[in-house]
């Protein structure tokens, strides 16, 4: 949000800094399905399986970041999650949207044949 004009001339925003969890589930989501379509390893070694385990290899990584994080978070090396009832569902939360966001790119990116 644009706020007031600070002295040098530029414009102050307010609440940039702050990222949610939903969104950087959503951006490692990203991340992980342009991993597996364009980096020359990854892809080769991803397009090996047929596609019903690609799905399942892709939920299962993502399931790992979420589920690292919250634990991470839990140990204290993180601040991401808190480590409650409440933050376990914040985290299945930000599972959906790895996965959205993931799948969104994977069928926009796609490429046929």
């Amino acid at each position: 949000m644009l706020s007031q004009q600070g002295a040098s001339g530029d414009f102050i925003y307010q609440g940039v800094n702050e990222m949610s969890v939903e969104l950087i589930s959503a951006v490692a989501g990203i991340l992980l399905s342009l991993l597996m379509e364009f980096v020359p390893g990854f892809k080769s070694w991803y397009d090996k399986f047929d596609p019903q385990y690609k799905r399942l290899i892709m939920l299962g990584a993502l399931f790992v970041v979420v589920a690292g994080a919250y634990g991470l978070s839990c140990a204290g090396l993180l601040a991401i999650f808190p480590c409650t009832v409440a933050g376990a569902w914040l985290a299945v939360q930000a599972l959906i949207a790895a996965v959205v966001a993931n799948q969104s790119v994977h069928l926009v990116l796609k490429r046929d044949g």
